[in-house]
């Protein structure tokens, strides 16, 4: 094969001027096509306005958390694998019964979520949440 010297070989080039607009259609395919996973957090419901009742204390039981994780019920200190059982019986004796979760602001916030979840797991209907 004879290839011939005097002839210049032509530059080879992609055009570039559709680059930012393929570029963009790709980004806005991936923006539309992804989902994007929202915390669902932890589902309450507050009282609308003018649904205030009369509460008594003998109709609350306090859960109070401290700093170093113990759980406190009604002033009785009790194991955390011991308050799901503790709470049932509550229940039993008081459907109705409000529990009114506090915690001290060093709690570990884990803490009080494990008591939040204990109180859901035993159907706990009425939840406060104090400071």
């Amino acid at each position: 094969m004879l290839v011939d010297k005097n002839k210049k070989r032509e530059d080879v080039e992609v055009p570039q001027g559709s680059l930012a607009d393929i570029s963009f259609l790709i980004l806005i395919f991936f923006m539309v096509s992804t989902t994007i996973n929202m915390d669902k957090g932890i589902g309450i419901i507050l009282p609308g306005e003018g649904q205030e009742k009369e509460i008594y204390k003998d109709q609350i039981t306090n859960v109070m958390v401290d700093p170093k994780g113990r759980v406190l019920l009604d002033e009785k200190e009790i194991d955390m694998q011991n308050l799901a059982g503790e709470l049932r019986q509550i229940i039993s004796n008081k459907p109705k019964m409000i529990f009114s979760v506090k915690t001290h602001p060093k709690t570990k916030y884990q803490d009080y979520i494990d008591v939040l979840d204990k109180l859901k797991a035993v159907n706990a209907k009425n939840i406060s949440i104090a400071q």
